[in-house]
């Protein structure tokens, strides 16, 4: 297959009506945090320099797209779509004139990784296939069913079938016409790889993930919900005559230490704090008095114990943001050290710990450099 155009479009069809979520409105308006599902959605996408637009198809009914802020970027147009997932796509592929690279993306997939799709785009064409898409295996017991009476009529060997994910990666004139013909016949495809089947073409899929997860129904987003946990940290002390800050578990050389009772890392106290936070434990102070006990002990060996506390409540740390607050020592010159610092700390990969030092300016304490804080967010998953 010879791809005859460098533009890469992308179609979010987004017209449907979630007619198996018990909501107000669509599904894809649904609150994920700060920002609804489709919002969500579209930001795995909208920064990627691969795609040229971004064409989400909405409902003809619609009144809730053009109140996003992300409905304003540039790169993202809509159309108005059909009564089904096939015609809004159509919708969208008759807006692109020349025949270019599209990919099709479910609007309520909002955990694609951007190495996942920079993947799907790269290996499009490789093997001379009409369309590329994700796949995972089936690890459930496979059954067929009578749809009536719900009795089993015989199990299916799993092993022969795999899951499709999207996004759906091919060219926008055969994916037209494939629909197009799908509709002539009053069939309607289930996603655009059924479409492209059905016209004779070729698919192709790669491995997808587990995580890429489609939110169909309250359950999924409830699940979602409460498989997540953040929260916040915050912790601060004084200087006093010393040899060194610990930071993050490293000992930064400076003229001064931390007037604390334990070695006053307060970046591994911030976070410590986050965690108990996240689960509702109470505070640092709560767990770590300043008794005989704690005297002198290390952040490291604090956040083993904290960190035994958060797993045996079913919880792993999954991301951190840190923000260190003080004037002097200036620790650009040791922040890769401290990130890996923390990484072998929190065993937690080093691009999911995000390192930011601040100065306060000149005020308050920390801007009489009188002491240091640290505020930390963390993010904990079940």
């Amino acid at each position: 297959m010879k791809i005859q155009s460098n533009k890469t479009y992308l179609i979010i069809p987004a017209a449907g009506l979630g007619t198996r979520f018990s909501s107000d409105s669509p599904k894809q308006y649904t609150n994920l945090g700060s920002s609804t599902i489709l919002e969500k959605t579209i930001e795995c996408f909208v920064h990627h320099d691969n795609f040229s637009e971004i064409i989400i198809a909405i409902n003809k009914d619609d009144k809730y797209f053009n109140d996003l802020e992300i409905a304003k970027h540039e790169k993202v147009t809509r159309v108005i779509g059909g009564e089904t997932r096939a015609e809004s796509v159509l919708a969208a592929l008759k807006t692109i004139k020349d025949n270019s690279v599209v990919m099709v993306h479910d609007a309520v997939r909002p955990f694609i990784k951007s190495s996942e799709i920079k993947t799907m785009i790269s290996s499009f064409g490789a093997m001379d296939e009409d369309i590329l898409i994700f796949g995972i295996p089936v690890y459930e017991s496979l059954k067929q069913i009578d749809k009536d009476s719900l009795f089993v009529k015989k199990s299916v060997d799993r092993n022969k079938y795999y899951l499709a994910q999207t996004p759906q990666i091919t060219m926008s004139q055969s994916l037209e016409t494939a629909i197009e013909l799908s509709l002539k016949e009053n069939f309607v495809p289930g996603d655009e790889s059924e479409a492209i089947e059905r016209a004779g073409g070729k698919v192709r899929f790669i491995q997808g993930s587990r995580k890429n997860i489609k939110i169909t129904v309250e359950e999924d987003l409830n699940t979602i919900l409460d498989n997540e946990r953040l929260g916040n940290g915050f912790d601060s002390h004084r200087f006093k005559d010393g040899d060194g800050l610990m930071i993050g578990g490293l000992k930064i050389p400076y003229s001064k230490s931390f007037l604390a009772h334990s070695d006053g890392d307060i970046v591994l106290h911030a976070i410590i704090d986050s965690m108990f936070g996240a689960l509702s434990l109470g505070d640092i102070g709560q767990h770590f008095p300043n008794t005989d006990e704690w005297e002198n002990c290390s952040g490291s060996k604090m956040f083993s114990i904290a960190y035994k506390k958060i797993r045996e409540k079913g919880y792993k740390l999954k991301q951190l943001d840190i923000i260190v607050i003080l004037e002097e020592p200036k620790l650009l010159a040791y922040k890769d050290q401290i990130i890996e610092s923390i990484s072998q700390i929190t065993d937690l990969d080093k691009d999911l710990i995000g390192f930011k030092a601040k100065t306060s300016e000149k005020m308050g304490f920390i801007g009489e450099n009188e002491g240091a804080a640290c505020m930390v967010l963390c993010r904990l998953q079940k």
